[in-house]
């Protein structure tokens, strides 16, 4: 039997099996080679509402969002910049466990997190855009797949909606 998806299939514990090493500072901390779901609890959480912001910056904007709308947003928030600084300290102690307060005692500036969280992502394979985007916004990112052309489907797609292919002795077929 084949899997359309297969969640046994091989994991990045096979190509981290000790998890991912990450130095810094002069000490290395190990992040889990798979990010974990709950890593995105405290940014997604109601307190903060970063969703709740996208919408009012886009709705502000008409869909045209600039960096006028953006700013206008956050100042209506006073409180977020701190919030969201809390919620990505959460996501670190969630991600590191017993290392987390090793890793504070480095003292990460906003660049270290910034420049973490994009190499993190890039190892995770997580793209934050592509987390938010809407489910009707469909894009071919994948390296392996190729669009699909009208001309190649000429011969195989029946010309009139509801027509089946001629097969021989389908109506001898008794079931």
């Amino acid at each position: 039997m084949s899997f359309v998806i297969d969640l046994d299939a091989e994991r990045r514990e096979v190509q981290y099996p000790n998890g991912i090493p990450v130095r810094f500072s002069g000490e290395q901390f190990i992040f889990p080679a798979e990010l974990p779901a709950e890593v995105l609890d405290p940014i997604l959480s109601d307190e903060l509402d970063l969703v709740g912001l996208l919408g009012d910056v886009i709705e502000s904007a008409e869909g045209d969002a600039g960096v006028k709308e953006v700013v206008n947003a956050l100042f209506r928030r006073p409180s977020l910049p701190r919030k969201f600084l809390a919620a990505v300290r959460q996501s670190y102690e969630i991600l590191l466990g017993d290392q987390y307060k090793d890793f504070l005692a480095a003292r990460p500036s906003i660049g270290d997190y910034v420049r973490l969280t994009t190499g993190l992502a890039k190892v995770y394979g997580v793209e934050l855009g592509k987390l938010f985007r809407s489910a009707d916004s469909s894009e071919n990112a994948s390296e392996t797949s190729s669009q699909t052309s009208p001309a190649s489907t000429t011969d195989s797609t029946p010309e009139a909606s509801g027509s089946a292919p001629d097969s021989p002795d389908s109506s001898d077929s008794a079931g």
